[in-house]
Parts: C-alpha cells; sequence; structure tokens
C-alpha cells in the first residue's frame, strides 16, 4: 500500500482476516486499536481479525507498507468506521 503526504486510510477491520504490515519507508504512522504510533521502515506491525487499524502518512514523502493477509482477502470483508473519501 502507499499514501501520499498528509493522507491516511480508512480505520478499517476485517472478520475473516489478519494483517501483517512491513513497512518500507519513514513518514508512516499506523493506528491499531487505540494506539497510535509512529512507525520506522523494516518496522512489523500485527493487526488481529476484527481489530480497527489504519495507515497515515505524516512525512514528506509517500509511504508504503508491505501489507500480507491471512484468512479470507477478499474487498468484501473491509467494515469502513471513518474514511476521508466518504466510501
Amino acid at each position: 500500500m502507499e499514501v501520499q503526504p498528509g493522507m491516511r486510510l480508512s480505520l478499517q477491520s476485517h472478520t475473516g482476516r489478519a494483517e501483517l504490515w512491513i513497512v518500507m519507508d519513514a513518514g508512516a504512522q499506523v493506528q491499531v486499536g487505540e494506539e497510535i504510533r509512529d512507525c520506522a521502515p523494516m518496522e512489523e506491525i500485527w493487526i488481529t481479525a476484527n481489530e480497527k487499524h489504519r495507515l497515515s502518512c505524516v512525512g514528506d514523502k509517500p509511504c508504503r507498507v508491505l501489507e500480507v493477509a491471512f484468512g479470507n482477502w477478499q474487498q468484501a470483508d473491509i467494515q469502513r468506521y471513518e474514511d476521508d473519501f466518504a466510501r
């Protein structure tokens, strides 16, 4: 996934899958549950099924995260709680 500076993905969860995120670039800010933290390149974040999560870019360059899904990886599994793009 890639997020542009000043942008963020929706706050979401998945009922049928867990995810492993591997941060590729500086500037990634990750929310998992109620915790929000700035992450360093090569940091790993585990997200369990049903856990709310979001990726934001707080740097001045795009940030990328490698996402590995475990379980049902279909798009229909996304539940959005907040979305800047009104999806």
